[in-house]
């Protein structure tokens, strides 16, 4: 698997910076049809990432179960949930949200070398940069598939 990343790897990447809204992120995710994407910082470099499953944890732990849409005093609240306004959950960035622990490979890499670091931190795409730490792309563990013979797998892009 001697194939460089950057053959593989999906180029059309949506980004979003730490100070993207959240709301703004959730309509990105519809629109797009995507679960996560990666951060940058305001010069463009890789930061962090952000998933369905971050945003999940977000609306979890700040108790928007969409009750917190409603303005409902006199509902009781015994487990001490604050009730959020549609403006409060605006003011939220992806910066709070996002998981910093980013999984990167660079575009020089091997597919074997992408595959190696996917088998060993069990995790299904990387996100490719550059020598300065800008994305280029993200490739899948899909993607590494494609490379075996006789597997056929059709390439969204």
């Amino acid at each position: 698997m001697r194939t460089p990343v950057s053959e593989l790897m999906t180029r059309d990447v949506a980004v979003v910076t730490t100070d993207t809204e959240i709301h703004e992120l959730e309509r990105l995710f519809l629109e797009k049809k995507i679960h996560g994407t990666p951060v940058v910082d305001t010069d463009g470099r890789l930061v962090g990432v952000i998933s369905q499953t971050d945003l999940l944890a977000w609306h979890f732990n700040n108790g928007i179960d969409g009750s917190g849409f409603y303005e409902a005093p006199e509902m009781p609240d015994p487990e001490g949930v604050r009730n959020l306004r549609v403006s409060d959950i605006r003011t939220a960035t992806v910066g709070e949200v996002m998981t910093p622990l980013v999984h990167a490979i660079r575009e020089t890499a091997t597919a074997g070398e992408a595959a190696e670091r996917m088998l060993r931190h069990r995790i299904h795409r990387l996100i490719v940069v550059d020598e300065n730490l800008r994305v280029r792309g993200i490739v899948s563990a899909m993607d590494l598939l494609r490379l075996l013979p006789g597997v056929t797998v059709e390439r969204r892009r």
